[in-house]
């Protein structure tokens, strides 16, 4: 799989991205003074090899600074990869105000599926950053075929072109919602608000976890999924639906395993090897391919895909005014709702960010946000379709210890280059919380504003507590 690659802020590693979700480390690259989206743009060229400069973010809160503070002037111009210079934005956006009834946002299955069932003649806006990817479904339905399904959301879309828009939810305004298109801001005072923007895959931490070909099963299977030397490394019912045209069906894990009772017969009808590893190391050797080294094995492959466990976006349903949940037993971040979906007075969540990652059901929470008769089937599928129904029985869940630890190495923010033994330290230290570690190492403060690092670090910290995510929850260019 060929990736651009570019260097890391700090350390001057060779990274590239995980995932396409806009705002996500390394999806974009600043190149003779223009921003190049990576994920659309195949010409950019690759990094020139630099010396790796590996230096602990807590020398900036060292004395030596408090005596010698130019120094940090020096550090910032000649130690740290940033670019030389940013070309002027000319492009500007009109601000537009609007008043509609329902607002959705997200276009994945979930939206898709409260869109179908709204009331034609409210006035509703549908708002996604890629609408079209989210109708193909790369591998089959347990409840459906896949091919119909497909054709099922793609004519939802075609029947309400009107009202859906391509943009990114910016956060929450004295004005109204906020949202970035392409050509406007606009914001937006709503009767009812649909949360359907999903869940993301968190990356594990192990040694070489930042390493050009570690990508999550999102980007898998949107530009690898041809590849068929793959490794899958994960915890959940996701990691199954990488193996079903790879060569070899082998899936590392750490000891830790939600499966729902489908994809539990299904690993044994595929004759999924499983192997567990709390020692892993990754390192790209000079052909591209990875080397994968267990506790006992070893694995030469094009990538290594992970799926640890679909954690819900809190920094969308944070931002609005949702709060959230802290589970011990699955490690995930979970906004405060009831099974219907309803989270608080005319505001839903659905799908994703409920951690579901099954489609179809997915799909049958967004219906069954809007219309009451689809609950029970609603809650038949995720019963027999996702590990995540056991969230909603679990009255005094187990704790389990973090499902993102595969090594006691490994990078927890990449944007900012800061180690797990960095973690360490600060934790021996005394501070024990994500927003304490936010402030005494840097995580967080990076180019994704803690969308991936402030997930797994809560997690191996077992704090309840995120950090605050404010607005705007994605980079405007201004």
């Amino acid at each position: 799989m060929d990736m651009p690659i570019i260097l890391s802020k700090r350390h001057r590693r060779p990274r590239s991205m995980k995932d396409c979700e806009p705002g996500l480390p390394y999806n974009e690259i600043i190149e003779n003074g223009k921003r190049i989206d990576l994920c659309h743009d195949t010409q950019t060229k690759k990094y020139v090899k630099k010396i790796e400069i590996p230096i602990d973010t807590s020398i900036l809160h060292s004395k030596l600074l408090r005596i010698f503070p130019s120094l940090v002037k020096t550090y910032s111009k000649h130690l740290i990869n940033l670019p030389d210079s940013i070309t002027s934005n000319n492009d500007q956006k009109e601000l537009e105000f609007l008043e509609v009834q329902n607002i959705i946002i997200g276009g994945g299955t979930s939206g898709l599926g409260v869109l179908s069932e709204i009331n034609k003649e409210e006035k509703t806006i549908l708002i996604s950053s890629d609408i079209e990817w989210n109708t193909h479904i790369p591998y089959p339905l347990p409840q459906t075929n896949k091919d119909e399904f497909s054709k099922l959301l793609k004519d939802i879309i075609n029947e309400n072109k009107d009202k859906i828009l391509e943009g990114v939810l910016l956060g929450k305004f004295d004005e109204g919602i906020g949202f970035l298109t392409k050509s406007k801001i606009l914001m937006i005072k709503t009767k009812r608000i649909f949360l359907a923007s999903g869940g993301r895959y968190i990356p594990p931490i192990f040694d070489g976890n930042d390493v050009p070909g570690v990508i999550s099963k999102n980007l898998y299977l949107r530009y690898g999924n041809q590849l068929t030397n793959v490794i899958a490394l994960g915890n959940t019912d996701d990691i199954v639906k990488v193996l079903f045209k790879v060569e070899k069906r082998i899936v590392i894990n750490n000891g830790i395993l939600f499966l729902s009772k489908y994809y539990r017969e299904l690993i044994d009808e595929l004759g999924v090897e499983i192997i567990n590893s709390n020692n892993l190391q990754v390192k790209r050797e000079k052909g591209g391919m990875l080397k994968i080294t267990t506790d006992e094995r070893t694995f030469s492959s094009n990538i290594l895909v992970y799926a640890i466990i679909k954690q819900p976006k809190i920094d969308h349903s944070y931002n609005i005014g949702i709060p959230y949940d802290f589970n011990e037993y699955f490690h995930v971040y979970m906004p405060m709702h009831s099974m219907d979906g309803k989270a608080y007075e005319n505001v839903y969540i659905v799908g994703g960010m409920r951690g579901i990652s099954d489609e179809y059901t997915s799909f049958l929470s967004g219906k069954t946000a809007v219309n009451e008769k689809y609950l029970d089937e609603f809650i038949n599928n995720l019963k027999e379709y996702t590990y995540i129904y056991n969230y909603y029985q679990q009255k005094n869940p187990k704790r389990n210890t973090s499902p993102y630890i595969y090594g006691s190495k490994g990078y927890v923010c990449e944007c900012e280059d800061i180690t797990l033994s960095e973690v360490k330290i600060q934790v021996s230290r005394g501070f024990s919380k994500v927003e304490e570690i936010k402030r005494t190492t840097g995580l967080g403060t990076g180019d994704c504003q803690g969308k991936l690092c402030t997930y797994s670090l809560g997690s191996f910290l077992g704090d309840r507590q995120l950090i605050t995510f404010r607005t705007p929850l994605y980079r405007m260019v201004i």
